[in-house]
């Protein structure tokens, strides 16, 4: 009796095995990490996972939903390390906005699979996953603006604040922007020969100014 792709899937791997799923996406992100949207194949990621195409079928219903959930993992994955800085912070201060850029090399260096990954895909390769990534952007620009002190955020109930806002944001985009291209030619180009903590201190001296100094011009 000839065996078909179902039976060397079940017999090599039992499908349930509640660990399938996060197996499948982890070998989806070193996939994805290598190659773009459009190379990448499902018979790709099924042989980085050692399993019969049909068992990624199993779970997931394409391509698309496999980088959707990788895609969504590394952001939630980046998101933990900096929360678990401002989840242990008294206040939020000039102070703990460095040390959360700090942490965001932590998870970069220690994650560079998942770093290479959004690096390659930043701002999703699908309809969901660049929502999830406007989402994600939309999060932490508001949550930046936390580490203002009271007087200095900005509010959005008149023309000049709202002004004040989007010139405050657009301080926020340039620190989001400026940290992945720092942070991968660190990890893979002309940083790399430096010492990490002073390319992390001399970007922290960069970007926390400009998260508390940078607002509209008073008028002349």
């Amino acid at each position: 009796m000839t065996e078909t792709p179902e039976d060397v899937a079940s017999s090599s791997r039992p499908a349930h095995r509640p660990s399938r799923r996060s197996e499948i996406v982890m070998a989806a992100t070193h996939v994805f990490s290598r190659l773009t949207y459009a190379e990448a194949t499902v018979e790709d990621i099924a042989q980085e996972c050692g399993v019969a195409p049909t068992a990624v079928y199993y779970h997931f219903g394409g391509k698309e939903e496999l980088f959707d959930q990788a895609f969504e993992s590394c952001l939630l994955g980046f998101s933990a390390m900096v929360d678990s800085v401002r989840a242990t912070a008294d206040n939020l201060d000039e102070d703990v906005l460095r040390e959360v850029i700090y942490a965001g090399w932590a998870w970069w260096r220690t994650h560079p699979v998942e770093a290479r990954f959004l690096t390659l895909h930043l701002n999703g390769a699908t309809p969901a996953s660049r929502r999830m990534y406007q989402d994600w952007q939309e999060r932490h620009a508001q949550r930046a603006f936390d580490y203002l002190p009271e007087d200095e955020r900005p509010p959005r109930s008149s023309r000049k604040a709202r002004e004040q806002y989007a010139v405050r944001l657009l301080g926020f985009h340039f620190l989001s922007a400026l940290l992945p291209v720092s942070q991968t030619a660190w990890l893979e180009g002309s940083l790399s020969r430096l010492p990490v903590a002073k390319v992390e201190a001399v970007l922290a001296d960069i970007l926390v100014p400009i998260m508390r100094e940078v607002g509209p011009a008073d008028p002349a």
